[in-house]
């Protein structure tokens, strides 16, 4: 059934349109009704007799009433919402807000990661070893690099609570400072005579427990094992060639040797010599390193090929040759220094006569201890009136000492008395201070300054 106002269809039977409302009816529905589609053409007279037969019986019309409709329900129109509108500067306390816990936070790591996070420093990456000479006798150096440690971790370090209360703090200058003093660089278990390709261990002794409770730090560091890598070679050479060697003395055996003219870095004391007393003409002595090579090595850049050497004994004076008719005056005046000399001893030439020989009142001073013999010698042959300022023997022995070393006394009688040998006239050195010499002197020359000293 077709609604006669909207056109909508409805079921069969509907009293109202389910589009509009309205009341469904026959006669008006039927004129407002969309037509059906065209049926098949019939016959009219078979037409007429099938509504004739279907028609009821006419009945008398009835008035009906027309029924209200009933008024559509009315749709309320949507309200329209309001949104809220947004108050000014509200935000800004939140972003304020929130950019405070984020300093807040950073704040907090970094009090954590300054001062009670304990900072990790790896020794061993600052650690340098080093090996110097050449392979095979070689030294191992061990050393920690504290400028670049420093340059590091100077930032990231300070000192501790109880750092301040004992003290440490004020007594060093900055955290890395007391590092420096605190911690040793590691030992080499061999230092010395090392070979290239060979595996050193080093081990480092650290007091990390102390070192922690005064600073916020920690260590790694590991025993380990390093490569030596040397590429310089040893060229051996005969140290001996480089030697003079002098014959001092008589030949009645009392000769001596002497060691001079020694590479720059080395002393007589650092070889031996035996025996080397009472030595005649033709007597063999040897001559032997006192130090391993590598000492000579180190101090005068000489490896010895060979440690000692033998030496035939020449060059003596034979106690029967005359002494020339022109002899220097230096000379005749250290002859007639020894009043007396040819009865002391029975007759022949003594001791001190013979320590006196030359330019020198005793010229073993520097080669061999002296000792109570020599000196009552000595005394026995020297009045105290030769000497200017009537000095004793042992004084001037001393003086002697010092002399041969340069120095410029302050008693011009002195420096004209010795002025008369040509060993110390034509000395370069001049030294004026007393002080300065006697650490100059040889270990044989300070122990014989000191025994000399005794007699004043």
């Amino acid at each position: 059934m077709f609604c006669g106002y909207c056109g909508f269809k409805n079921e069969d039977g509907a009293v109202f349109c389910g589009r509009c409302g309205k009341r469904l009816e026959g006669e008006e529905n039927a004129a407002h009704s969309v037509p059906s589609p065209a049926s098949p053409e019939q016959k009219p007279e078979n037409v007429q007799m099938k509504q004739a037969d279907s028609l009821p019986p006419k009945m008398a019309a009835v008035p009906q009433e027309r029924i209200a409709e009933p008024p559509l329900p009315k749709i309320p129109e949507p309200i329209p919402v309001e949104k809220p509108k947004k108050k000014k500067g509200c935000l800004l306390p939140l972003i304020l807000f929130f950019i405070f816990l984020l300093l807040l936070g950073g704040g907090a790591v970094w009090g954590y990661l300054n001062f009670f996070k304990k900072v990790s420093i790896p020794l061993d990456g600052y650690l340098n070893v080093r090996f110097e000479g050449p392979s095979g006798y070689a030294k191992g150096v061990t050393e920690i690099d504290w400028k670049a440690l420093e340059g590091d971790y100077g930032d990231k370090l300070h000192f501790t609570n109880a750092a301040k209360e004992d003290g440490i703090s004020r007594k060093y200058d900055s955290p890395v400072d007391y590092l420096e003093e605190a911690i040793s660089p590691p030992t080499l278990e061999k230092t010395e005579g090392i070979s290239d390709g060979e595996q050193i261990e080093y081990k480092w002794d650290i007091n990390e427990e102390e070192l922690s409770s005064y600073l916020n730090c920690k260590f790694k560091y590991a025993d380990k094992k390093v490569k030596a890598h040397i590429d310089e070679k040893a060229t051996e050479e005969d140290i001996f060639k480089k030697i003079d060697i002098q014959t001092v003395g008589y030949a009645n055996g009392q000769g001596y040797i002497n060691l001079e003219d020694l590479p720059e870095g080395i002393e007589a004391e650092d070889f031996t010599i035996e025996p080397n007393s009472n030595l005649s003409n033709g007597d063999t002595v040897t001559i032997s390193l006192k130090q391993d090579p590598s000492y000579y090595l180190e101090k005068c850049g000489i490896l010895p090929s060979k440690t000692e050497m033998s030496y035939t004994v020449s060059g003596l004076i034979e106690e029967t040759t005359a002494a020339p008719e022109t002899a220097a005056p230096e000379e005749t005046v250290a002859q007639a220094a020894v009043p007396g000399a040819e009865a002391y001893g029975g007759g022949t030439m003594s001791g001190a006569a013979i320590a006196s020989s030359g330019d020198y009142i005793c010229s073993f001073s520097a080669s061999r201890l002296i000792t109570k013999q020599d000196v009552d010698a000595l005394m026995t042959v020297y009045p105290n009136t030769y000497f200017p300022g009537e000095r004793s023997v042992t004084q001037m022995v001393v003086n002697e000492m010092y002399a041969r070393h340069g120095y410029v006394f302050k008693d011009q009688a002195l420096n004209d008395y010795f002025n008369q040998y040509a060993w110390y006239r034509n000395n370069p050195v001049r030294n004026p201070q007393m002080d300065s010499i006697y650490p100059q002197m040889s270990a044989i020359e300070k122990q014989n300054v000191d025994y000399l000293k005794t007699f004043h």
